[in-house]
């Protein structure tokens, strides 16, 4: 899982590079995910079972579908030949 957020953070970055931030507001729903993920997992410990059996994959769901939003798009723009930078 980790490995796999890496990749979506990259890809991120390089999205928001391309086309004068046109695909800024996918990049920052990612973040927004991210750090609504973090919170929740700062009080998961505390939380019921029950309540984790149900928000944990909702959270994880949400920062997946952001991740593969970003990668499709990214697929797009590389399919037109966009220019990556490695920075």
């Amino acid at each position: 899982m980790k490995a796999r957020l890496n990749s979506c953070l990259v890809e991120a970055k390089q999205l928001a590079k391309l086309r004068n931030g046109a695909y800024r507001a996918s990049v920052d729903e990612l973040y927004r995910n991210l750090r609504a993920t973090q919170s929740y997992a700062s009080i998961a410990g505390e939380l019921s079972t029950s309540t984790t059996d149900l928000m944990t994959p909702l959270y994880q769901y949400r920062v997946n579908d952001s991740c593969n939003t970003i990668s499709q798009l990214l697929l797009k723009e590389l399919k037109k030949g966009a220019m990556i930078n490695g920075n």
